[in-house]
């Protein structure tokens, strides 16, 4: 397993938007992911900031393959803590 809080400090990101949805995933998310979901949030967290937030955020359709499962998951579990969304 990953170190939890090496995750922790690669989800603080330069826009608070990111910084929720990637916190509060870690937080509700990941240590009921498998071993693969875990590994894809890893791999998630390299990308540049801007290209999170267009897929997260802005909706915007992947490039990369198979992260659709995990990025609905993120939404889902944002949108459940956040119904009002996150600029409310």
């Amino acid at each position: 397993m990953r170190s939890f809080e090496k995750l922790r400090w690669r989800c603080r990101r330069g826009v608070v938007e990111l910084d929720i949805l990637l916190l509060h995933f870690l937080e509700n998310g990941y240590l009921q992911a498998n071993e693969d979901e875990q590994a894809q949030f890893a791999g998630l967290l390299t990308w540049e900031d801007d290209e999170l937030l267009a897929v997260l955020v802005g909706g915007k359709a992947l490039e990369t393959q198979g992260f659709d499962a995990l990025i609905n998951k993120i939404r889902n579990l944002a949108g459940a803590a956040y119904p009002g969304g996150l600029g409310n």
